[in-house]
């Protein structure tokens, strides 16, 4: 098993994405995820990349995502509703 943290230090909203699956979840400022997968460290398990939208993790195996205290982070965690709901 392998982690890596996640922590949004900007003063506003930031997506987190787990690909190749396409899971998303928003970080307020100051929140820090956990991205945790089956793969062992030497695989280089995680790819990580910052852009204009947020923040995507490339995992090779399945993988979840936590809160500082441990509790999972579903998918659409804090997702904006969409306009017109």
């Amino acid at each position: 098993m392998s982690k890596t943290n996640v922590s949004n230090e900007t003063g506003s909203m930031l997506c987190l994405r787990g690909e190749p699956w396409g899971t998303d979840h928003r970080m307020r400022p100051g929140e820090e995820f956990t991205v945790v997968t089956r793969t062992e460290p030497e695989e280089s398990p995680f790819y990580v990349v910052v852009h204009d939208q947020g923040i995507t993790v490339w995992v090779k195996s399945d993988a979840d995502v936590f809160d500082k205290h441990g509790s999972p982070v579903p998918c659409g965690h804090q997702r904006p509703a969409q306009d017109g709901s």
